[in-house]
């Protein structure tokens, strides 16, 4: 039965990374990167770390990749891949590391389908063309 609740959490933090991936590409006014490809790669990273409040270490390592304007490329699947393993990862550790989030999260496991059964139902009886 444990399964079926991890099966659960990876895809809702799945769903999770992919919203933080849209978000991030998509509400960025600022570019993350304000030097991008000049061939100073350590002098690069430091001042882009420095100065932009979305670029930090973790994306220098994980090799976020970021469009000629230094903005975060929303069509790289490598980003979407890299959003979604954060997420998850993050999300079952923490998941995982304490016990009355986990009771929490099984017993909305539980009851989710009831109450998804309840809301259909309800829309259903009160269909108005009209």
């Amino acid at each position: 039965m444990i399964v079926w609740y991890l099966v659960v959490a990876v895809f809702t933090l799945v769903l999770f990374g992919v919203a933080v991936h849209v978000f991030r590409s998509s509400f960025n006014i600022i570019p993350d990167r304000l030097n991008p490809g000049r061939g100073l790669f350590w002098r690069e990273h430091a001042v882009d770390d420095m100065f932009s409040t979305n670029y930090g270490f973790w994306d220098m390592v994980a090799g976020t990749e970021y469009d000629e304007d230094g903005f975060y490329e929303f069509f790289s699947i490598k980003n979407l891949r890299i959003a979604c393993t954060w997420s998850v990862a993050l999300g079952l550790a923490v998941l995982l590391s304490y016990a009355e989030l986990w009771e929490s999260f099984t017993s909305i496991v539980d009851r989710a389908p009831g109450w998804l059964w309840e809301l259909i139902v309800y829309r259903v009886k009160n269909i108005r063309l009209i």
